[in-house]
């Protein structure tokens, strides 16, 4: 099963890291997690104003009580922090997370935080969220249409067909896989 760690700007907003959480929960993949990740995305979704603090609290805690066992260990990335490569210092936490934890991807929006061939050198792929769920579609076709419709389902505020789903991840900067998906559904 694939194993992927998430930059915090593929998180924003709530409805990709909505998908990503449900096509873990259906089998599809794992995605890891760590606190600096969580509470960065809480940090910055209150900053923003699309939560308020305790909503933005409310989902990291349901997050690390439901997805405990995809947690990486601290003691196993902090000491790799200041030898990560890229711009920002603040990514270098993600990257050290990734290499230890041997994801399969690093997803995110932010390449040039991510310096793909350096990282690549120490066994994470950087990809971007669009490319990364067209190959999980074009892997589990059947599975991902069923986590989408599922997803769509449980939508009540305000209800939500899939169709209408894919417009929001199309709005949340996602392209190529709402486009793929829309025939299908």
């Amino acid at each position: 099963m694939r194993r992927i760690f998430v930059d915090t700007s593929v998180l924003f907003p709530f409805s990709v890291m909505d998908l990503l959480l449900a096509l873990t929960e259906n089998g599809l993949h794992h995605v890891l997690w760590t606190d600096e990740l969580l509470d960065e995305w809480e940090r910055v979704i209150v900053r923003e104003r699309k939560r308020t603090a305790a909503s933005a609290a409310s989902i990291t805690a349901a997050i690390r009580e439901t997805f405990e066992d995809l947690r990486i260990e601290p003691s196993t990335y902090r000491h790799r922090i200041d030898t990560m490569p890229g711009p920002d210092p603040d990514d270098h936490v993600h990257s050290a997370a990734a290499v230890a934890a041997e994801v399969d991807a690093l997803v995110t929006n932010d390449e040039n935080g991510f310096p793909i061939d350096e990282l690549a050198e120490l066994g994470v792929r950087v990809i971007d969220p669009d490319t990364y769920l067209e190959e999980l579609y074009a892997e589990f076709p059947d599975d991902v249409l069923s986590t989408v419709a599922g997803l769509a389902r449980s939508k009540t505020r305000p209800p939500m067909s899939p169709t209408e789903l894919l417009a929001v991840w199309q709005r949340a900067g996602l392209h190529r896989f709402p486009a793929t998906l829309r025939p299908r559904i």
